[in-house]
C-alpha cells in the first residue's frame, strides 16, 4: 500500500515524506461501495476485527447524488503499516467496495 506523491514518486522514497507515527489516534479509514443492502454492516464488522477499539458512533457516512454509492468515514487507532495493510486488504475482498483510502 504505497503513497504516491505529487511527482509520482513513491512517498516511502520521497525526500519530504510524511511519516505515520505509531500508535496514530484518530486515523482516518476512508470506504467507498455501492450502496447495497448490508454493506455497512459488513464493513463495520470487517474493521472491527482490525481495530476492536473503534468508535462506532463516530463514522461519517454520505451518499452520492444518485444514490449508486456510498462513503463512509471511521476513525481508529492506527497501530502498525502491517495492521493498515491487512485493514485495506480485507476491505478491498468485499465485492462491493470500490476504493479504500
Amino acid at each position: 500500500m504505497a503513497l504516491i506523491t505529487k511527482n509520482g514518486d513513491q512517498a516511502e522514497n520521497a525526500v519530504d515524506a510524511p511519516k505515520i507515527e505509531f500508535p496514530c489516534d484518530n486515523y482516518v479509514i476512508k470506504v467507498v461501495s455501492l450502496d447495497v443492502e448490508g454493506i455497512h454492516t459488513e464493513i463495520t464488522e470487517r474493521l472491527l476485527v482490525h481495530a476492536p477499539e473503534m468508535d462506532v458512533a463516530a463514522e461519517n457516512i454520505n451518499r452520492s447524488s444518485k444514490g449508486r454509492f456510498i462513503s463512509f468515514s471511521f476513525r481508529i487507532v492506527a497501530q502498525s503499516e502491517d495492521q493498515l495493510s491487512a485493514l485495506h486488504r480485507d476491505l478491498m475482498s468485499i465485492e462491493a467496495v470500490k476504493m479504500v483510502m
